[in-house]
């Protein structure tokens, strides 16, 4: 599933921006005196190909955010495993570009270690590495449908709204709700109907001009391989897919500085685990379950 493929895409723009203003920040001469750093944005995931590798250099904040202007085109990029090398090739698809194993029959295996090699056309080298988490799979999966509650500050929590996974090897999990359809509705319904979709509303807090509003997914942490039912996870009624990564830690702690600060979020270079530059390679097992939310029965 392409979502799978590229789990933390949704990411990259955010951390891009925010790698921009602390390397940026710290500049202290004219912006004609600006250096920029090269940028590692990797992500391996159990079972999947070798794809989705941003390899970029930073901005200066004087300069329009440009994100097709930061992606460097033109590395050498290896991934080593064990005697196995493997050369990547830079593709774009709907005007997203990023390096991948051209080879998809090749996937990233759990419990392996991997390495990254990058030579930039300027000569700079980065390089890092992970080794990728157990499998992990769905001992209870979310159910097909649920029947989103008429008030949310009266809840029980009933077994049969618990999802429960294999534990794997991961110190914690990252829960994943990502709404798949934001106008059908009625057209998944038996029989079929024309109604359209809408927001659950449920976070009163939320508002058109807080950045996070318009985004199709919530992001969460369970140290537990099991979980009841949020229903303020879920942002849109319809069609939502639910998902578990089991991340290693270097993507645990990555994920957490970059994208669990709201509006004051920072890029924390202590996290990085990459030498030569900035950014990150980390690797995650993920189990994925589409699920249809139904909309609060009319009283």
């Amino acid at each position: 599933m392409e979502m799978k493929s590229y789990i933390m895409r949704s990411i990259t723009t955010v951390v891009l921006f925010l790698v921009v203003l602390a390397v940026s920040g710290c500049e202290d001469e004219p912006p004609t005196d600006y250096v920029s750093e090269p940028f590692l944005e990797a992500y391996l995931i159990v079972d999947e190909p070798i794809q989705g590798i941003v390899v970029a250099n930073s901005q200066p904040i004087t300069e329009a955010f440009d994100y097709a202007g930061m992606m460097e085109r033109n590395a050498q990029v290896t991934i080593t495993t064990g005697s196995d090398v493997y050369s990547l090739e830079y593709a774009e698809t709907d005007g997203i570009g990023s390096y991948r194993y051209p080879d998809t029959s090749v996937r990233i295996k759990p419990g392996t270690k991997y390495a990254i090699a990058v030579l930039m056309p300027d000569g700079k080298e980065l390089s890092a590495e992970t080794v990728t988490p157990e499998r992990i799979s769905w001992t209870i999966e979310p159910r097909e449908f649920l029947q989103y509650p008429q008030d949310t500050t009266v809840l029980f929590s009933p077994d049969s709204l618990r999802i429960a996974w294999t534990p794997g090897n991961s110190i914690e999990y990252i829960i994943r709700v990502k709404a798949l359809d934001t106008l059908g509705y009625g057209q998944y319904l038996e029989p079929a109907t024309t109604e359209i979709n809408e927001r659950t509303n449920n976070i009163p807090f939320e508002e058109p001009d807080d950045p996070t509003f318009y985004t199709l997914t919530r992001w969460g942490f369970v140290q537990t391989n099991q979980a009841p039912t949020v229903w303020a996870a879920f942002r849109w009624y319809g069609r939502n897919e639910v998902a578990i990564l089991a991340p290693d830690q270097a993507m645990l702690d990555w994920f957490k500085a970059t994208q669990w600060g709201g509006r004051s979020v920072e890029y924390r270079p202590e996290f990085s685990n990459v030498n030569g530059g900035v950014g990150i390679l980390a690797s995650a097992s993920v189990i994925e379950q589409d699920v249809f939310v139904l909309k609060r029965k009319k009283q």
